[in-house]
C-alpha cells in the first residue's frame, strides 16, 4: 500500500513538474519571441514588399492586346520574349481551354483540332510566347507597335469612340464603385459590358470570328469605346440577373478620400486572429469542427468563384459565427489586372457572399499579398479595408507537415498577431488543435479581424 502511495506521489510531483516546466518554457518562448519579433516583423513585411517589387518590375514592359480593334488582355515582355495570356485570346477564337494539372499543360480543343501547350504560370494566369500562340491558333496577322499587340482575324475590324470626347461618369452597384469610365452617348448612359458581367460573376466573351459580344451565351448590343464593348443598363439587365440591385451614375470626379491604413497587425495585447484564405469546399467542415471544438472564431478570406457551388458551406461557416471576407473572384495577382477588373473581382465576391451567406466582413486580402496604394483605394471604393498578416504559418508549402506548421506559429506568435493559414489542406486541420492549445496556455485570446480592428481603435 505504501509503495502505491509513493508511486502516486512521485507521479503527482512529476506531473506538477511537467506543467511548471511547460509554463516556464512558454514564458521563455514569449520573452524570446518578444525580443526577436522586431526581426521577424521586418522579415515578414520585407517578403511582402519584395514580392510586390518583383511583380511590378516583372510586369513593367506591358502590351495591350487587341483583336480586330477590341481590347482582350495584357501581355508582357519577359527577358526579350513577348508572352500573352492563352485563355482570353483562345476563347475569343472559340477554342476550348482546359488545364490538365496532372500533366502541367493547357489543352486546346476546337472541333477535331487539339493541341497541348506548356505555359508559364505567372500569378494565376497561364502565359505562352506570342509566336508560339500564332502557330497554334493560326493567327492571320499580328503586329507589335508602341505598347500594343494587334491581332487581325476573320476580317472584322472595329472602330471605337474616343473616351476623352464623351461625357464621363462614375457608376456604382449597391454603393460600390464599379468604374469611373461610364459614358454618355446620344442621350444614353453606357457601362463597360465585361466589367459589369464580372461584377455579377458572369462570363463575358468577344467572338472575334463572328464579331459579336456575349455574356454567358447571350449576345449583347454594344457601342465600342476605346476598344471596349459598352452597353446600356437596360440591355445588360436583360441578360444578367441583377436581382433588384441598386445602380447609380454620378458625375466623375477624382478620388481624394483619405487612404485607410493597411491592417497587418493588431494591438500590443495578447490577442491573435486566425485567418484562412482560398476556396470554399468540403474540407471547410472539419476545419470548422476544430475551431468550434475550442470555441474559436476565424476569419475566412473567400475566393468568389467557389461560392455558388459551395453555398451550403458558406452558409454553415457564417451560421457558426465565423467571418467571410474577400479574397477576389479569381485569385489573380491584382498587378496583372486593370483598375476596373480589380473592382469587379471585389464586387462580385461581395455580392455572392451576401447572396449565399447573408453578410460579409468588410475586409479584403490581396492574393499573395500583392498590392499597392492604388489597390487599397480601389478596395475602399468597394467598401473594403485591406488586410495582410504578421505571421505566416507556411501551410501553403506542401513540403511542410503539421508539426512544422504548428512550430512556426507557436515560435513566432506575438501580441496582435494576424496569422495566415489556408483552406483545403489536411496539414492545417492537423496542426490547428496544437496551435490553439499552445497559444491558450500562454494567455492568448482568439479574435476575428473585426474584433482586432476594434481593439486597434481602442488603443
Amino acid at each position: 500500500m505504501k509503495k502505491i502511495i509513493i508511486i502516486l506521489l512521485i507521479a503527482a510531483i512529476a506531473c506538477v513538474g511537467f506543467i511548471t516546466a511547460r509554463r516556464l518554457f512558454n514564458e521563455a518562448g514569449e520573452i524570446l519571441s518578444g525580443t526577436r519579433f522586431n526581426w521577424y516583423e521586418s522579415k515578414t513585411r520585407s517578403e511582402i514588399e519584395n514580392g510586390n517589387k518583383f511583380a511590378q518590375e516583372r510586369l513593367s514592359k506591358k502590351y495591350h492586346v487587341f483583336m480586330n480593334g477590341i481590347f482582350v488582355d495584357i501581355g508582357y515582355d519577359w527577358d526579350g520574349v513577348v508572352y500573352v495570356p492563352i485563355r482570353s485570346i483562345s476563347y475569343s477564337l472559340n477554342w476550348t481551354v482546359n488545364w490538365l494539372p496532372d500533366l502541367g499543360v493547357i489543352q486546346l480543343i476546337k472541333g477535331n483540332q487539339e493541341a497541348y501547350v506548356d505555359i508559364v504560370n505567372f500569378f494565376g494566369k497561364g502565359y505562352v510566347p506570342l509566336d508560339r500562340l500564332e502557330d497554334l491558333l493560326g493567327l492571320e496577322e499580328v503586329l507589335l507597335h508602341g505598347g500594343n499587340i494587334e491581332i487581325q482575324v476573320g476580317g472584322n475590324t472595329h472602330r471605337s469612340l474616343d473616351l476623352r470626347k464623351l461625357d464621363r461618369f462614375s457608376f456604382y452597384i449597391n454603393g460600390m464603385k464599379m468604374t469611373d469610365n461610364a459614358v454618355g452617348y446620344q442621350g444614353e448612359k453606357y457601362v463597360p459590358g465585361d466589367i459589369f458581367a464580372l461584377s455579377f460573376g458572369r462570363v463575358f466573351r468577344y467572338d472575334a470570328i463572328e464579331g459579336h459580344f456575349y455574356i454567358d451565351d447571350n449576345k449583347i448590343d454594344t457601342v465600342l469605346v476605346d476598344g471596349q464593348a459598352y452597353s446600356t443598363l437596360e440591355q445588360l439587365n436583360e441578360v444578367v440577373d441583377t436581382e433588384g440591385t441598386d445602380f447609380e451614375f454620378r458625375e466623375f470626379a477624382p478620388d481624394t478620400t483619405h487612404l485607410l491604413p493597411v491592417i497587418d497587425k493588431g494591438p500590443e495585447k495578447k490577442v491573435v486572429a486566425l485567418t484562412f484564405d482560398d476556396y470554399l469546399g468540403d474540407k471547410i467542415y472539419p476545419l470548422l469542427d476544430v475551431l468550434d471544438g475550442y470555441g474559436v472564431k476565424g476569419t475566412f478570406f473567400v475566393i468568389g468563384n467557389s461560392i455558388e457551388s459551395n453555398a451550403d458551406v458558406l452558409e454553415e461557416l457564417i451560421k457558426r459565427g465565423h467571418q467571410a471576407a474577400n479574397h477576389t473572384w479569381d485569385h489573380y495577382n491584382n498587378h496583372t489586372l486593370t483598375d476596373d477588373e480589380i473592382r469587379a473581382q471585389l464586387i462580385s465576391t461581395r455580392l455572392f457572399i451576401k447572396k449565399y451567406g447573408s453578410q460579409d466582413a468588410p475586409f479584403f486580402r490581396p492574393p499573395g499579398g500583392y498590392y499597392n496604394d492604388n489597390m487599397v483605394r480601389i478596395a475602399q471604393d468597394v467598401g473594403l479595408q485591406t488586410v495582410l498578416w504578421s505571421l505566416n504559418s507556411t501551410d501553403a508549402d506542401t513540403n511542410n507537415n503539421a508539426r512544422r506548421v504548428k512550430n512556426m506559429v507557436t515560435q513566432w506568435v506575438h501580441p496582435g498577431a494576424i496569422i495566415t493559414m489556408h483552406t483545403g489542406r489536411d496539414t492545417t486541420i492537423e496542426a490547428l488543435p496544437g496551435i490553439i492549445e499552445n497559444l491558450r496556455d500562454r494567455g492568448y485570446r482568439f479574435v476575428t479581424i473585426s474584433e482586432m480592428v476594434k481593439l486597434r481603435g481602442d488603443e
